[in-house]
């Protein structure tokens, strides 16, 4: 139930900043499956309870873990429903133990195939929570790429949920905001 509150404190953070802004738009993590996005690659997984595919969920309990077997770096890439402008990016850890992710980057690309603009290159502290960066410019894409190279000493990583968050017309949905 901690938990829960704690993820339920983080969303309500997030949707005060965001009302804060002069730029009319929804505030949806555009990384959830309810909001059309789909794992598009993934470079391991511990096991079956821990599988990427958790990270579509909205349930902050579900979590993604590396397999403790593979080596750093890690990824997983999330493609979007769409190509869109996206203005922040991040992720929760749920937990601080030594599977946190110490150094991360993300990187935008507007197709698979295509060229990762890198817009997060940094060290995280040692914290659960949410970690997120508002990009300084519109970064338009359909596929964001969250890759681990450093971790606090653990065998592995792990994820609890990932954010894009772009900027989109009020009413927009998921299959119309193509």
């Amino acid at each position: 139930a901690h938990l829960i509150s704690l993820y339920a404190r983080s969303q309500a953070t997030l949707s005060t900043e965001m009302a804060a802004t002069s730029v009319p738009f929804e505030m949806r993590n555009l990384t959830l499956e309810e909001n059309g996005a789909s794992i598009h690659h993934f470079t391991s997984q511990y096991h079956h309870e821990s599988r990427a595919i958790n990270l579509l969920r909205r349930e902050p309990t579900l979590v993604w873990f590396t397999h403790v077997g593979e080596q750093l770096p890690q990824s997983l890439t999330m493609k979007l429903t769409a190509r869109c402008d996206i203005h922040r990016v991040g992720i929760y850890l749920h937990g601080e133990n030594n599977q946190n992710p110490k150094h991360l980057i993300i990187s935008i690309a507007a197709a698979s195939d295509g060229d990762y603009q890198v817009v997060v290159d940094e060290e995280l502290e040692h914290r659960a929570g949410d970690h997120l960066w508002s990009l300084p410019a519109l970064v338009t894409g359909q596929f964001a790429k969250f890759e681990v190279t450093d971790n606090f000493g653990g065998s592995g990583i792990y994820f609890s949920k990932m954010y894009v968050f772009a900027h989109e017309p009020k009413g927009a949905t998921a299959a119309g905001s193509a």
